[in-house]
């Protein structure tokens, strides 16, 4: 029905809309043009016009008083002042006249033609000053003049230039119909370009509407591609971002049933297969044996289901966290103590080289923290490992490391060792969960938890915030 509603309702399509954009734009620049260029366009041609007679007068005015000055006294080989006045207006392309004064104000033409129009505005003006410009309406016709003031011994004379704008208005109206004919071409013209220009963008953001439907429906292999540099091109990127955390998402989400399902899946079969063991064994020492074997699995399902459990939290966010000053050397001493006898029980050891070092966390889940790191540490070793619990401050950052003479990880082992069910080669016991779960836990404390591996021996080290306003006590 989409397709239906789009064409009964054309407006409701984004191509529409940036035509009739790209329309509304032209129409607008076509009528200010209309309204203020042509006109403006009018007044800068009389302007000019009459700027261009003014220049005429002042630059020709004494060589035409010369010339004229002859033709009245008569010098041999002149021309009369008739001739003069008419080569004056062509040299200056006006029409030229002269006046002279007589009495108090009053203008009589000395030259033939006689000017158009009895005493213009300008020659009296010019009477009083030096040249005078502007515009005037002779027999119907506006014309440009100018004109100035002219002694010839002892008589006063005023010479009148003219020039029809009957050119100019032509030139106007000339370009008002150029303009409305290229408005009539440009008009289509844009709306055409601004279709094809519409439906290219369109045509992109349709094809961003598919990828997002493929990613809806869960089809997350198909890279989301466009080459534009502009929003778009931004918007499809950030889109194959999120497609690509998407797919690991789901890729890590997959993994995880697959390795808790195999993890939940060998305690339960074993503890099923010593179970049937048990119903035909006699020998009270075998008994004894799976029994024993069975208590271990029961413990290993029991850890692996508490770790569950706290991934579940986590990710839930319902991990209640009280965050205070703690003295990391105090945890350090106490999870020593804590894990002795299972040290010894491996033959290994665990000391503590702690300096007071107060920092800001929950010391629950620091603790929980520190014996996830110890445990690994003594699970993940050689028999006889020496396992060393450090802690420091300095530089606003309070740390709490776990230290061993174990072999170091290998690098691509090394990358993935905070992974959820991340286990390397040969890594025996456990579900792989622990420093996952202690890593999101040093995160949610502002802190986190890296493996170094620059010294002389590995080690994983909890960095906190330092509590600042609680110095810790002087060592004794």
């Amino acid at each position: 029905m989409d397709w239906l509603v789009d064409r009964v309702f054309p407006f409701r399509r984004l191509t529409v809309w940036l035509g009739l954009l790209v329309l509304a734009v032209a129409l607008i620049t076509v009528v200010l043009a209309a309204v203020l260029v042509l006109p403006s366009l009018r007044g800068d041609l009389v302007d000019e016009r009459v700027a261009s007679v003014a220049r005429s007068a002042e630059q020709s005015a004494p060589t035409f008083a010369s010339n004229f000055a002859d033709a009245l006294a008569g010098s041999g080989g002149s021309a009369d002042a008739n001739a003069v006045t008419a080569a004056y207006g062509a040299l200056t392309d006006t029409e030229a006249y002269v006046f002279q004064r007589i009495g108090a104000g009053r203008l009589v033409p000395v030259t033939e033609p006689v000017a158009r129009g009895a005493s213009p505005a300008a020659a009296r003006a010019a009477i009083e000053a030096g040249v005078q410009r502007g515009t005037a309406t002779v027999n119907g016709t506006e014309v440009a003049e100018a004109a100035y003031a002219m002694r010839i011994g002892d008589a006063a004379y005023v010479v009148l230039l003219q020039s029809s704008l009957a050119d100019v208005d032509a030139a106007v109206r000339l370009t008002v119909r150029r303009s409305l004919i290229g408005a009539l071409i440009a008009l289509p013209l844009a709306v055409l370009i601004g279709a094809l220009a519409a439906a290219l963008l369109t045509r992109r953001l349709r094809r961003l509407e598919r990828a997002s439907s493929r990613i809806a429906a869960g089809t997350l292999d198909a890279p989301i591609a466009d080459r534009g540099r502009d929003e778009i091109g931004d918007l499809a990127q950030a889109l194959d971002r999120m497609r690509n955390e998407l797919a690991a998402t789901d890729a890590a989400r997959r993994a995880f049933v697959a390795n808790a399902s195999h993890e939940l899946r060998t305690p339960v079969f074993a503890l099923s297969g010593f179970m049937e063991l048990l119903e035909d064994e006699e020998d009270p020492a075998r008994r004894d044996q799976y029994l024993a074997t069975m208590a271990d699995q029961v413990g290993r399902l029991t850890r692996l289901a508490t770790d569950l459990l706290d991934l579940s939290r986590l990710d839930s966010g319902k991990v209640p966290l009280d965050i205070e000053p703690v003295e990391l050397s105090a945890v350090a001493a106490r999870v020593a103590s804590d894990l002795a006898a299972v040290a010894r029980a491996r033959g290994a050891i665990v000391d503590v080289a702690a300096d007071p070092a107060m920092a800001l966390g929950d010391e629950t889940r620091i603790g929980q923290i520190a014996r996830a790191l110890v445990d690994n540490a003594l699970k993940h070793n050689p028999d006889g490992v020496h396992v060393r619990i450090a802690t420091r401050a300095g530089g606003g950052i309070a740390s709490l490391a776990v230290e061993d003479s174990g072999p170091r990880i290998p690098e691509d082992e090394a990358r993935a060792v905070f992974g959820r069910f991340a286990r390397g080669q040969g890594a025996g016991e456990g579900s792989g969960l622990g420093l996952a779960i202690a890593s999101e836990l040093a995160e949610r404390m502002g802190g986190r938890l890296v493996l170094d591996q620059t010294g002389e021996r590995k080690a994983f080290r909890l960095d906190l915030a330092e509590d600042a306003g609680n110095p810790p006590p002087p060592s004794d």
